[in-house]
């Protein structure tokens, strides 16, 4: 099979290096090569770390889709645009695609599948989500026994390193969020890390194949963890509790709640034991029960293990095509789902700023764990809605106080 690659940064030189070094088990056996034809990229003149022959470089994607040769297009490029169009572009001329692109998976998902259902290809995105772990392919094995209806997971190693790092340490956010970037494991700017967008284009990714619905971005609730204080670690330590940064998802009775927000597990749940750069996620099944997905989120050979899986299926299974229909009707509940006890801390200034507070939170609690240390207010509450919690925190930040605060999951 002759293939393109598009891009040759960190995820497209890891696969580039699988099949042209015969990194992989079955490039090193294959009795018929993978061959690579063209890698597109920017600027041909650039020196690489890889010795990549000028005769494969082309700087444009024409090339490639005018060559009947190349069968297979891996999109390692990254960005909405132009990988979007030319991924279009590319099934209309019956090539299969392959990519890494969260950001276009999720926005575009149901677009792109009917697009390679009308051209007889396949639209392959295994490492969109949790880099090395097969969670898609094991996504859509399981539901061709069980109904899915909720999914969980930590699926983000920058966000998680940070709170691992912050509860190990005993460390401030922005120290350790600045020791990450100095790393590279976090972006100059780390929106899309610590505000949640990552995670929750992954989410709807999954949430969207296991509920049978196009969910976006857009259709997900997020809250960050910018927040979060050395303080909180300190408490959450003497409570027997881990903060870690979660992905939600659960549907019931035709209707879903999707969040991705930080949480409070028990310190002996097994998500609590995830740290640093890895992922978990976790689907329920109504006849197989929970199914737990363990490993490397993220790097280079991670990801690329995942893409080149992803050719593999497409050279062993010339005639197969997915079944992925995404033509149900659900209603988003937004949060009314989600409830249980929640921890707070809300920073304070003054016995009058106390008192205020303090009244704000006896109005939505009225069974609660208290503790005033220094000028910092630390609450376990009773049992409460999502929205409930987020109207009184809204409230609070509007007097002008700091404050954290997140779900206990049970």
């Amino acid at each position: 099979m002759k293939i393109a690659l598009l891009g040759m940064g960190t995820v497209g030189t890891g696969v580039y290096e699988i099949i042209n070094e015969e990194k992989g088990n079955y490039f090193a056996n294959a009795q018929e090569k993978v061959n690579i034809k063209k890698v597109l990229v920017r600027d041909k003149t650039k020196k690489r770390k890889l010795d990549v022959s000028e005769d494969l470089l082309t700087d444009s994607f024409d090339e490639i889709l005018e060559d009947q040769e190349i069968e297979a297009v891996i999109f390692a490029m990254g960005g909405m645009e132009p990988e979007y169009s030319y991924m279009k572009d590319a099934m209309r001329n019956k090539k299969h695609v392959i990519t890494a692109n969260k950001a276009v998976v999720s926005e575009y998902l149901d677009t792109l599948l009917k697009l390679a259902e009308e051209n007889n290809v396949m639209f392959l995105f295994e490492a969109s989500v949790g880099g090395g772990i097969p969670i898609i392919t094991s996504l859509k094995e399981t539901l061709k026994i069980n109904r899915i209806d909720e999914i969980k997971g930590i699926l983000n190693g920058t966000s998680n390193f940070i709170l691992s790092k912050m509860s190990s340490e005993g460390r401030d956010f922005d120290d350790v969020l600045k020791e990450a970037q100095e790393l590279g494991f976090a972006e100059a700017d780390p929106s899309a890390d610590v505000d949640g967008f990552d995670v929750s284009r992954k989410l709807a990714i999954l949430s969207s194949l296991a509920f049978g619905c196009h969910i976006k971005d857009e259709d997900i609730y997020k809250r960050g963890i910018r927040e979060v204080s050395k303080s909180d670690m300190e408490m959450f330590d003497n409570l027997g509790y881990v903060l870690k940064y979660l992905a939600h998802s659960k549907m019931d009775d035709g209707k879903y709640c999707a969040t991705v927000e930080p949480v409070l597990l028990s310190s002996k749940n097994i998500m609590s034991n995830v740290n640093e750069e890895f992922n978990i996620v976790s689907i329920h099944g109504n006849i197989i029960g929970e199914l737990q997905f363990y490993g490397k989120g993220a790097g280079k050979n991670a990801t690329a293990n995942a893409v080149v899986g992803d050719l593999l299926y497409i050279i062993n299974n010339s005639e197969r095509r997915d079944d992925i229909i995404l033509d149900k009707t659900v209603e988003n509940k937004k949060l009314d789902i989600f409830q249980g006890k929640y921890y707070l801390r809300v920073d304070i200034k003054n016995h009058e700023e106390f008192k205020k507070i303090i009244d704000m939170i006896d109005e939505t609690s009225r069974v609660k764990k208290m503790m005033v240390e220094k000028s910092q207010i630390f609450v376990v509450t009773e049992e409460l809605r999502a929205y409930t919690v987020n109207d009184l925190a809204q409230r609070i930040a509007d007097m002008g106080n700091e404050l954290f605060y997140a779900r206990i999951v049970q």
